[in-house]
């Protein structure tokens, strides 16, 4: 009985390690796949900027500032205002009274309505006190809020849901430094793409 606990032990080590290395895979993999020359790289000076989700290249946006951190402290409570009923763990009724936030309008207003929500889960995530089930509903809700039928914004939605599998896996535990810092690089990348496809509306 003991070997089999060990065993049982050792087994959940193997997948939790496994785990902890998903998202860093898929960056590995989109670096590959840059090498390769399998994702565009060359985008002329008057076409809408898209930069490739796991490029580092971060597109030029307006000099307007993203609004700060600073204003967010509240952390999940600005995400869950966004949401008609208070229950996160119900991601159909996020977005019943609130109208998606990346369909047009000025870029400054796309930056603050994106930052809006990003921004006090990145602060969770810095502070390192939510646990991975916490971060889970709450980037469910940001989703929902965020990406709507734009079939440019599908790039951004499945990077999303491999963050959402992860923390998933991860349930109640917390976040690991590493984890952290490629989840919060991810999300800066969102931030960037939503933006960017709003000031350039789908032909």
């Amino acid at each position: 009985m003991l070997l089999e606990s060990e065993e049982v032990k050792e087994l959940h080590s193997l997948i939790d390690a496994m785990q902890s290395r998903l998202v860093e895979l898929f960056d590995q993999l989109g670096a590959l796949r840059k090498k390769l020359d399998l994702m565009p790289q060359n985008v002329s000076e008057g076409s809408p900027v898209a930069v490739p989700l796991f490029s580092e290249v971060v597109p030029k946006l307006s000099d307007t500032p993203i609004q700060s951190r600073s204003e967010d402290t509240t952390g999940f409570e600005r995400v869950r205002s966004v949401s008609s009923d208070d229950t996160p763990s119900q991601p159909d009724d996020a977005t019943k009274d609130t109208k998606p936030p990346v369909q047009g309008g000025s870029t400054s207003s796309v930056i603050a309505r994106v930052s809006r929500v990003l921004d006090p889960i990145a602060h969770e995530l810095q502070t390192g006190q939510a646990t991975a089930d916490i971060l889970l509903e709450y980037l469910e809700s940001a989703k929902e809020y965020l990406i709507d039928d734009d079939r440019r914004k599908m790039r951004v939605a499945r990077d999303i849901d491999i963050v959402l599998k992860f923390l998933r896996a991860r349930g109640t535990r917390g976040i690991r430094p590493e984890e952290r810092d490629n989840i919060l690089k991810r999300m800066n990348r969102w931030k960037a793409h939503l933006v960017a496809y709003a000031s350039a509306p789908a032909t």
